[in-house]
């Protein structure tokens, strides 16, 4: 089955704005298009941000989450994030979503696709592309 990581940028547009490719994520997850997955460095950045300390965002952010697999952090993604790390690939935190992905095999759904244009390795999923399949 298709396995998609989903980057933080994909949660916040959509806790914010609506906007991004979430529902439609969360639609072909339905359907059982694919797996979503959630490594848990993305929860701690969620909640890093200053709205989650409104009960509703709170309450939403947690309720849009609570049926994506968590990828916690083991020592093959620590690793591979770590050369990421060191060759400059990809900064930060995205370097564990990065990494995640490439052990999973699987996609990066982001809003942010310049953070990880340098992981030549690396599927982003498209959304535009996908529409065009289903």
């Amino acid at each position: 089955m298709r396995k998609i990581v989903v980057d933080t940028s994909v949660l916040i547009d959509f806790s914010r704005a609506k906007t991004g490719p979430y529902p439609k994520l969360f639609e072909l997850f339905k359907e059982g298009v694919c797996e979503l997955c959630l490594p848990t460095v993305v929860i701690s950045e969620l909640w890093a941000g200053r709205s989650m300390s409104r009960k509703s965002v709170l309450s939403e952010t947690i309720k849009m989450i609570s049926m994506i697999e968590r990828v916690e952090l083991n020592e093959k993604i620590a690793m591979t994030a770590g050369e990421l790390l060191r060759k400059k690939q990809v900064l930060g935190f995205d370097a564990i979503v990065a990494a995640t992905a490439l052990t999973l095999g699987a996609e990066v759904a982001t809003q942010n696709e310049k953070h990880f244009k340098n992981v030549k390795e690396l599927k982003i999923f498209n959304l535009k592309r996908d529409q065009e399949v289903i």
